[in-house]
């Protein structure tokens, strides 16, 4: 049985999970309304307290103003110079890293040890969870892409793992044990219970200091919802501190089953962004000259639209013009997209109006397209075949498919680019997670992202295929 707590409890846990690590997070001056957040004063308090905010008087009325001072609390974790063994064994764990977390307690360095060792691996340090037993420090490569932060390695052993292999270790150590004393009547099964206790209790130790920090982050993939085994030899602070980094926050206990207890964790805001900013990119070229009979065609185009998206690129319109056109018809601009490639604008006929979310995805027919010519090719060579006796039509069919697969499954293309556009922005339906090719709505990945944006969702993760390009997956938080 699954147990967890209450709505009304994980909301509240939630709230204050987001005040300790967003809030309270290493900025100078923090000012917080109670009522606002939800919570009682004394609650505030304490958090503040906790990460090392002291209280000064408040600049206006229902406000609680607070100063980072560190100083006036006991310093978080950073042990003195490492040896230069433990340095060359950071340098190789950095060999062909792109992320990796430190712990300064199980490397034995300081921190200035790890940003030396980061400095000539070509990372960079982009966050840090400390308190008093351990400081953790994320390492980046530089010059990676503008990107949110995302686990980059899989979680290969858990604490729980560890734990069963160690009992069944040992359990098959006491069975062996008495056998051998049954049969040979001899105390030397003693020693051989002796062994597997020593040995039991020196792999607890290790396996209790060890963090195993490489799969730290490997729980926060972007779900809604997660239990975390509780790592062993780190703090609550620090697991609810890197966990903020992707944007979840403590839930309350998650217990399923009689004995196997988690940390339930939510997620709450899109995880911090890392990597080389994008340059800004210039907004799309604008036509000269209108291309005849373009005018006319916008016209039909918009006639009892209520809303809908348009490519510059296609309308070959600037966008001024056709803004006017569109006012004319009673369509106002809501919303616009732009790279160096197409500017797409949205129009509307009440631009305060939420996006309506149609009740189909185009992108189902990059799926079904090249199943439906499969089976229209193989049906009609199989009909074919069993009328005639003839076993040509099977080679012909088979020649269809192979010539006619690659081209329906890019079969969206060969609608006009707004029309496109629109089925593109109807992807986004308000679910919570969207998967769906991206290469055969024909614009880049840009305008897809800016899209996306425009309904609130943000890049999750990507896979690519031979036959219709990139899979792609957008999740939307609250």
């Amino acid at each position: 049985m699954t147990t967890m707590s209450p709505p009304a409890e994980r909301a509240h846990l939630l709230r204050l999970g987001e005040l300790r690590f967003r809030v309270f997070s290493g900025a100078a001056v923090v000012q917080i309304s109670p009522e606002q957040w939800g919570l009682h004063a004394h609650e505030v308090r304490q958090t503040a307290l906790g990460r090392r905010y002291r209280e000064t008087p408040p600049e206006q009325a229902g406000f609680l103003r607070f100063e980072f001072a560190p100083g006036f609390f006991p310093p978080h974790f950073d042990r003195g110079p490492g040896t230069a063994a433990a340095r060359r064994r950071l340098d190789r764990l950095l060999t062909g890293q792109d992320q990796f977390w430190a712990s300064l307690r199980r490397l034995e360095l300081a921190r200035a040890d790890v940003g030396a060792a980061a400095a000539t691996a070509g990372m960079t340090v982009v966050a840090e969870a400390s308190d008093p037993g351990d400081r953790l420090v994320l390492l980046r490569r530089a010059g990676l892409p503008d990107e949110q932060l995302r686990p980059r390695t899989a979680q290969r052993i858990t604490h729980h793992r560890v734990q069963y292999w160690l009992f069944t270790v040992f359990a098959a150590s006491l069975v062996a044990a008495g056998a051998w004393a049954l049969f040979e009547r001899t105390t030397a099964p003693l020693l051989l219970t002796a062994g597997a206790t020593t040995v039991l209790v020196v792999l607890r130790v290790v396996a209790g200091r060890s963090p195993r920090l490489q799969w730290l982050d490997a729980p926060f993939t972007g779900e809604r919802q997660v239990a975390v085994p509780f790592p062993p030899s780190l703090s609550a602070e620090l697991l609810g501190e890197v966990a903020s980094l992707y944007g979840y926050f403590y839930g309350g206990p998650y217990i399923a089953g009689r004995n196997d207890e988690s940390s339930l964790f939510v997620k709450c805001r899109p995880g911090l962004v890392f990597g080389t900013p994008a340059p800004a990119l210039p907004p799309a070229a604008e036509p000269v000259v209108e291309a005849p009979g373009r005018e006319r065609w916008l016209r039909n185009h918009l006639d009892g639209r209520d809303e809908l998206w348009l490519s510059v690129r296609h309308a070959k319109l600037p966008p001024a013009r056709i803004a006017e056109i569109a006012g004319g018809e009673g369509l106002l601009p809501a919303g616009e997209c732009a790279d160096p490639t197409d500017r797409l604008l949205l129009l509307r006929r009440d631009p305060a109006a939420p996006p309506r979310a149609s009740g189909f995805r185009m992108s189902f027919a990059g799926f079904l397209a090249p199943v439906a010519w499969l089976v229209l090719c193989a049906g009609g060579s199989g009909v074919t075949a069993a009328v005639t006796g003839d076993t040509r039509p099977f080679t012909i069919g088979f020649a269809l498919v192979v010539a006619g697969v690659w081209p329906m499954a890019w079969v969206l293309r060969v609608f006009p680019r707004s029309t496109r556009v629109g089925w593109l922005a109807n992807e986004f339906t308000g679910k919570d997670s969207v998967t769906f090719f991206s290469e055969p709505f024909g614009v880049s990945s840009e305008l897809v992202r800016q899209v996306a944006a425009s309904r609130g969702y943000v890049f999750s993760s990507q896979t690519a295929t031979r036959a219709q390009g990139t899979l792609v997956t957008y999740v939307r938080y609250r």
